[in-house]
């Protein structure tokens, strides 16, 4: 059973050969999960490396107070569980889907049998959570440091995937209320940054899609100034 990118093209098995991609995914197991369906909860055992094959899912963390920051969100080919399938007990945060999705999982011990023989699955693991330590980097810098606005303004310049280059229009993927817990504010301090970047003439907004029109002052806005 296979839907959306071709499991081939996926980061996590670039260069692995075609038999032991065949192994792994033959031996894995593909589940369906609707929009809001938990997917893994903070502190459930965890065995299996997850991939998403269709569809997005959101990586977040909850208080105890009901609070929620979104981590980062997962489209088409992303992995997600690489280093607690082999390391620890535990996932460190919970996974949910945001749209229909279908996720691979793959046991561990099978994927760590496969990496000693392939090594660059091993390199593809290594690549892919040293880019993931990067951006968890980038969001402990934006929450401590800048201001919502600015906050915003790092998101739509550092998201490439959704913006069109010869428009500067960017389709989200999202709600304003999934992209609010993604920037650590309340949809409404979203929708007044928004207005304010608006009515100043840096961004055009309309529904999910939103229009930069100044990109020289959002780049300002990203880097602290204003």
């Amino acid at each position: 059973m296979e839907t959306g990118r071709p499991i081939k093209d996926i980061p996590l098995f670039q260069g692995v050969s075609a038999e032991n991609i065949q192994v792994l995914t033959t031996q894995g197991l593909y589940k369906k999960f609707k929009p809001g369906e938990m997917v893994l909860g903070e502190d459930d055992p965890i065995r299996s490396f997850y991939v998403v094959v269709s569809g997005q899912l959101k990586l977040y963390r909850s208080s105890s107070f009901g609070k929620e920051q979104t981590l980062q969100l997962l489209g088409p080919g992303d992995p997600f569980g690489l280093c607690t399938a082999f390391a620890t007990d535990s996932f460190p945060a919970s996974a949910m889907a945001i749209e229909e999705s279908l996720v691979l999982l793959i046991p561990g011990l099978l994927v760590e049998t496969v990496a000693r023989q392939e090594p660059a699955l091993l390199l593809n693991i290594i690549f892919i959570l040293s880019q993931r330590l990067k951006d968890s980097m980038n969001l402990i810098e934006s929450l401590s440091l800048k201001e919502i606005p600015g906050r915003l303004a790092s998101f739509l310049l550092h998201d490439p995937s959704k913006e069109d280059a010869r428009t500067n229009r960017i389709e989200l993927t999202i709600t304003q209320r999934e992209l609010a817990k993604i920037l650590g504010a309340t949809p409404e301090a979203l929708s007044r940054a928004l207005r304010k970047l608006a009515e100043d003439g840096i961004l055009a907004t309309s529904g999910r899609s939103i229009t930069i029109l100044d990109r020289k002052r959002l780049a300002g806005l990203a880097e602290g100034e204003g």
